[in-house]
């Protein structure tokens, strides 16, 4: 078989989407992964894409033009790869209150996957969300995501980038209120356990409940994280079909208008 130009110019610029995608998109972008593995992966998936995604008829016909395109086309894929991630974010954010409500944010380590420091509940929501999103074929919907962009938005293509860069400003939001939803249970509890310690300091001053406060706190927290667990699998559920949504509104939204 032989490969024309247009065809190795279409693979350079599916690869350069696919990086984008790989730096940024939850499963894809974990340290563990061998870059080795990731590579491999890489080019396979190109080479798949190839024949099935539509081709652009004006190839780059300038080194300058290239590398635009390129830079255009890695773009799209972290954007795409950026709102997937939004799932990790969101839990991440919920495990940093549950943390800090129960008081054992100090007592974080190092987590591999990210080279970042995690406590407890930061490191269990993340490693049961990601097993959520990889029982749900969540990574093949993140591909899917991907292919679906280049017919929304086909290589070579005139980018509109406000209404889709305005639309991921709006993610703020959305984390704030993933984590909110997932470590409210947690956080209600503590202002209960915080608002006992403060009347029993009222009626029995001798007691310590400052001291008494870091044996309570974490114990009830973590009884509290083991009885929402099972709900747990529902709630993330719905979070990776709201995210999965959400990508394909910001590839509608980059298409230009008119």
């Amino acid at each position: 078989m032989i490969i024309t130009p247009a065809q190795a110019m279409a693979f350079l610029l599916i690869l350069a989407r696919l990086v984008g995608l790989f730096l940024t998109a939850p499963f894809f972008n974990d340290k563990r992964i061998s870059a080795w593995f990731k590579m491999t992966l890489l080019v396979w998936v190109a080479s798949l894409l190839i024949f099935v995604v539509p081709l652009s008829t004006k190839a780059p016909n300038t080194p300058l033009l290239l590398m635009i395109t390129i830079l255009v086309e890695f773009t799209i894929g972290v954007i795409v790869g950026f709102t997937a991630d939004l799932i990790v974010v969101g839990i991440r954010f919920a495990g940093t209150l549950m943390d800090t409500q129960a008081g054992i944010s100090v007592a974080s380590l190092m987590d591999p996957s990210t080279g970042q420091n995690a406590a407890l509940f930061e490191q269990l929501l993340k490693w049961i969300s990601l097993i959520v999103f990889l029982a749900i074929d969540g990574h093949h919907m993140v591909l899917s995501a991907l292919y679906q962009s280049f017919f929304l938005l086909p290589i070579g293509s005139p980018i509109d980038f406000t209404e889709g860069i305005r639309y991921i400003m709006t993610f703020g939001k959305d984390i704030f209120l993933i984590g909110m939803q997932l470590a409210s249970p947690i956080i209600l509890v503590v202002f209960l356990v915080d608002f006992g310690f403060g009347v029993l300091n009222r009626v029995a001053e001798q007691i310590n409940v400052f001291n008494l406060g870091f044996q309570i706190k974490p114990t009830v927290s973590l009884f509290i994280f083991l009885a929402i667990i099972p709900g747990l699998g529902n709630a993330l559920l719905r979070i990776v079909y709201q995210v999965m949504d959400k990508m394909l509104n910001v590839l509608y939204l980059l298409q230009l208008k008119g």
